[in-house]
């Protein structure tokens, strides 16, 4: 979209609005001037709205944005000005804004979660991108970039995927999406010497998960379950750090902590982090 926009010869800056203290998440869009609170900068701090004048700005999450920062960003849109924390005088900006979500922000404006104001401001166009389960053609063309793209960023000989295995992978019901299916293909680029990889390469948390779809467990429950070891993972890798969990999960950390309750997962943070209980 920022390519095709008027803005593509400006910048491109991102910004995951779950995860963050509210207090955090206003400095990270509006930045702020010297002195503005105890631990500031010396020279302050550029927000990613300010980042991004004359070019594109992209909120992962919107969803997970307090209501009270809400009306401050609805006035950036509609006034085209930003003040920075601590400061008095606006500063002129000229922006797109992408913004995505995994809510269902017409019901969190019925239930009081989120401004309608701001909700029909940032929701002129809405497109609807399918989970990976429900586009499994997409799988194949994914994971042969994937393999493309790590391959080329970790400086790797040739690699391809056997048929075998990429029918094996267009099967899975990939619960962390097309994040998850990157992820567990750079594992296999740098676990593997092969040239030729195979359902063999496939981590072996993933394979089990497979191996019990094959066999024909209830679907609900192997989503489940899959979900369950996909967070698992994520923990692991990052020993215990939810907020560094919940980014590689692409999910916000609130959505994380219901996760681990629901699936108990609170054993699995105190291994992660070295201790037993």
């Amino acid at each position: 979209i920022h390519q095709a926009s008027p803005f593509r010869e400006g910048p491109y800056v991102a910004l995951n609005c779950g995860g963050l203290s509210r207090d955090l998440l206003a400095s990270e869009l509006f930045g702020y001037i010297d002195g503005a609170f105890t631990g500031a900068r010396r020279n302050g701090l550029v927000g990613k709205i300010e980042a991004a004048n004359g070019g594109t700005l992209f909120l992962d999450e919107i969803g997970e944005m307090p209501l009270d920062l809400q009306p401050h960003l609805l006035r950036v849109l509609e006034q085209g000005e930003i003040y920075r924390l601590g400061e008095s005088a606006p500063r002129k900006v000229n922006f797109r804004l992408i913004a995505a979500t995994h809510r269902d922000l017409r019901r969190d404006v019925a239930d009081g979660r989120f401004r309608m104001d701001f909700y029909y401001r940032v929701a002129v166009t809405s497109i609807r991108i399918p989970a990976l389960r429900d586009r499994k053609g997409d799988v194949a063309l994914l994971a042969r970039h994937f393999v493309e793209r790590f391959r080329a960023l970790h400086k790797l000989q040739p690699r391809r995927l056997d048929e075998a295995l990429v029918a094996r992978l267009e099967s899975h019901a990939w619960p962390g999406n097309v994040r998850e299916l990157r992820n567990v293909i750079e594992s296999m680029l740098l676990m593997s010497d092969r040239q030729v990889l195979d359902i063999d390469d496939l981590p072996p948390e993933l394979a089990q998960e497979m191996a019990s779809d094959d066999a024909g467990a209830d679907t609900a429950f192997s989503m489940s379950e899959s979900e369950a070891n996909l967070i698992r993972r994520a923990i692991t890798a990052t020993r215990g750090n939810l907020t560094r969990a919940a980014r590689e999960l692409d999910i916000a950390k609130s959505t994380l902590y219901q996760k681990i309750k629901q699936y108990g997962l609170k054993q699995d943070i105190y291994c992660a982090r070295g201790f037993d209980s």
